[in-house]
């Protein structure tokens, strides 16, 4: 219902409690009247009609004046409050509306006015936390743009898929990797005869919650290679290939952590089956390893250790290929830049 609508109900409303009244008590009168009645009513009716039509016009007109104020006050003005509420809440961030009207809605809008600042306060500290914490997956790609590769087919590139187990969660927080686990992949096959497969001794307690994820124990890592020892030979396993993973931001992370003391850069480019499956089937809501496996029928026997997922990350980027093709994304350049524009691809670690 329109303003004008509700205020021509309103008019129709006050002259009916101002004139229906008095139309109603005369027409009452005059039905219960006799005919002596009706004759002197008639007669005093036409001598006071004139007095009686010029107060009943005051009245209407001082009620129309009070509606008329009224009506701009509350309804025009709540109106108006609403139009430059929602252009502040959506489309100009700077805007706030003049406190004025009646004392109900100058409450109002002065608490709708503190909102939005509390909320670009929120705003404004997301987007610095943003620009601190860059997307591991854009600093990939922009660390492999110059490579030679970048305009070949996806079908004819050279994979090492991989993944990583942990002591926990926060790579920043001084979160180790204690096993790696990756295997080539070349000319639309998995080769398991050309695999890398190692536990590391994290020098520091695995957490409770990974462990019943992983199922790998302390005494089962204690002794075995530190990541030093580790990650030139992963490094070397990994020699020109593109790299393959799921949700890879999050393993790259670890590795990237180990850059300084251990001297492994890994320059290849990177695709993450997390990012290439949002770009194949964008309506599904969940891209998780779980979810791809399901959707594209993917099985295996075990999960959890990084050698077994590495394989189940190859099996659904196999099945990824031609779903791409068919969304025109052909080379790994296309892929690259696809994933780069999925929401996945902000994820930071």
């Amino acid at each position: 219902m329109t303003a004008r609508t509700r205020y021509i109900i309103a008019a129709l409303v006050l002259s009916l409690l101002m004139a229906g009244p008095f139309v109603a008590i005369a027409v009452f009168a005059w039905v219960k009247g006799t005919l002596e009645h009706r004759v002197i009513f008639t007669q005093y009716f036409q001598q006071l009609l004139p007095l009686g039509a010029l107060l009943t016009v005051a009245a209407l007109a001082t009620g129309f004046v009070i509606l008329n104020a009224l009506f701009r006050e509350y309804v025009t003005g709540m109106a108006a409050t609403a139009e430059s509420l929602t252009v502040m809440l959506t489309s100009n961030r700077d805007l706030r509306v003049v406190e004025q009207g009646p004392p109900e809605l100058r409450v109002v809008i002065g608490a709708m006015n503190r909102l939005a600042d509390q909320r670009d306060h929120r705003i404004d500290e997301v987007e610095a936390r943003i620009a601190e914490q860059r997307s591991i997956y854009q600093a990939l790609c922009e660390r492999s743009s110059g490579s030679s590769v970048l305009d070949r087919p996806l079908d004819s590139l050279i994979y090492t898929a991989f993944d990583t187990e942990t002591t926990g969660m926060q790579p920043g927080k001084g979160d180790e990797i204690i096993q790696i686990g990756a295997l080539r992949v070349a000319d639309g096959q998995i080769h398991a005869d050309h695999a890398f497969e190692a536990l590391i001794d994290p020098q520091r307690a695995i957490s409770p919650e990974s462990e019943k994820i992983h199922g790998i124990t302390a005494d089962q890592v204690k002794g075995k290679p530190t990541i030093g020892q580790v990650l030139p030979e992963f490094h070397d396993f990994c020699e020109g290939s593109v790299l393959l993973g799921h949700n890879v931001a999050f393993d790259m992370r670890f590795l990237q952590m180990k850059e300084q003391i251990t001297g492994v850069v890994f320059r290849q480019p990177v695709l993450d089956t997390l990012l290439l499956s949002s770009v194949a089937y964008p309506n599904q809501p969940h891209h998780s390893l779980e979810a791809s496996m399901a959707l594209l029928g993917v099985s295996i026997e075990h999960r959890h250790s990084a050698y077994s997922d590495a394989i189940a990350t190859a099996q659904v980027f196999l099945r990824l290929v031609p779903l791409l093709e068919e969304r025109g994304v052909i080379t790994l350049r296309q892929a690259i830049e696809a994933s780069a524009k999925t929401p996945y691809a902000r994820l930071a670690y």
